[in-house]
């Protein structure tokens, strides 16, 4: 099943509130036979990201994982990767499928 995931432009404590349900969705979507158990996420928009932002990602992450299921980040954003970086989560996000970013 294809997913038509997108982060939004900014993904701090003051937006993942609203933005928390929808990934939620995504986890609990229901999957069929085509379903390759990769949740592919647009990434590169995100122009703001904080603590929780990637808190969330890691959530997100290891709900996917629970389930037996991927998480792809597609062209994740150059905050988004500073992010993770600077918070020390690099190892945490390695089981995420970064296309194209070495972490």
């Amino acid at each position: 099943m294809p997913h038509a995931c997108e982060l939004p432009a900014e993904l701090t404590i003051y937006t993942i509130g609203e933005f928390y349900p929808e990934c939620v969705n995504w986890v609990t979507a229901p999957t069929d036979e085509h379903d390759d158990g990769c949740l592919r996420v647009a990434a590169g928009s995100v122009a703001e990201v904080d603590a929780a932002g990637v808190q969330l990602l890691l959530s997100l992450l290891n709900s996917l994982q629970r389930q037996h299921r991927r998480l792809t980040l597609v062209d994740p954003s150059q905050a988004l990767m500073s992010a993770v970086k600077t918070l020390g989560a690099c190892s945490l996000m390695r089981d995420a499928d970064l296309k194209g970013v070495a972490l």
